[in-house]
Order: structure tokens, then C-alpha cells, then sequence
């Protein structure tokens, strides 16, 4: 019998990458490496539809579909942190409660180490 733990699996980090890559064909080498290397505190916000969640690993990381601006359509992938805050209504939920084709606001900022979630609002449905 085969070994099955040496089986490589895919990970939403490598689904991540992939769509990484193909924003930068998409959006242009320049305006791209601009925003992610331009690390800062502003707080940046998505409304759209979560594509991925992988809340059981670690870090947990969200995949957020949505529209910036007018017409252009963006893909966001945050880390999720300890003290970022996810509400439904007023209520306080876990990350557990999010599931992909859930409508949901993104808040996240810009890191040395990549986007991160400040804040997820699930819409109801």
C-alpha cells in the first residue's frame, strides 16, 4: 500500500500564488509591486463574495471576490490574525461561521508580510 502522508496536497497558499500571478498579468507588473511593497497602516475594504476559507490551518488565510472602484473586479487574499474582529449583525462570530459564497465586507492592511484581515463583516443572506 501506498503512503498516502507524502501525497502532496493542494493549499490555499499555493491557490493564493497562482492568483497572485495572474493579477500581476492582469493589473501590470508596475501598479502591483507598487502596492505591495508600499506597506502601510491604511485600511483597505473589499465588499464581495468569499471564494476560499481554510479557517482550520495556520494562519488561516480568506479569499475575498468583489468589486474595486466602477467595474474592476479584484481578488483578495488576507491573513487572518488573532485580533481581528468578525461580526454578523452586532454579534460577535469565529472565523468558523465564514464559508465560501458567503457576501462579506474585508478590511485588511497592507504588511512587510503580505495583506492581513482587520475586520469581516458577513453579511446576511
Amino acid at each position: 500500500m501506498q503512503n498516502d502522508m507524502n501525497q502532496p496536497r493542494p493549499s490555499l497558499l499555493g491557490v493564493l500564488v497562482i492568483g497572485a500571478a495572474l493579477c500581476v498579468a492582469l493589473a501590470g507588473l508596475g501598479s502591483f509591486l507598487t502596492s505591495v511593497y508600499a506597506a502601510s497602516n491604511t485600511v483597505h475594504e473589499i465588499k464581495g463574495t468569499v471564494e476560499a476559507i481554510n479557517a482550520g490551518d495556520d494562519p488561516s488565510v480568506i479569499v475575498v471576490r468583489g468589486k474595486h472602484g466602477m467595474n474592476e473586479e479584484t481578488v483578495v487574499g488576507a491573513v487572518f490574525k488573532q485580533d481581528a474582529t468578525i461580526v454578523r449583525g452586532k454579534k460577535r462570530i469565529g472565523l468558523n461561521h465564514i464559508r465560501a459564497g458567503d457576501k462579506v465586507t474585508l478590511k485588511y492592511v497592507k504588511t512587510r508580510d503580505g495583506l492581513t484581515v482587520r475586520s469581516i463583516v458577513l453579511h446576511r443572506n
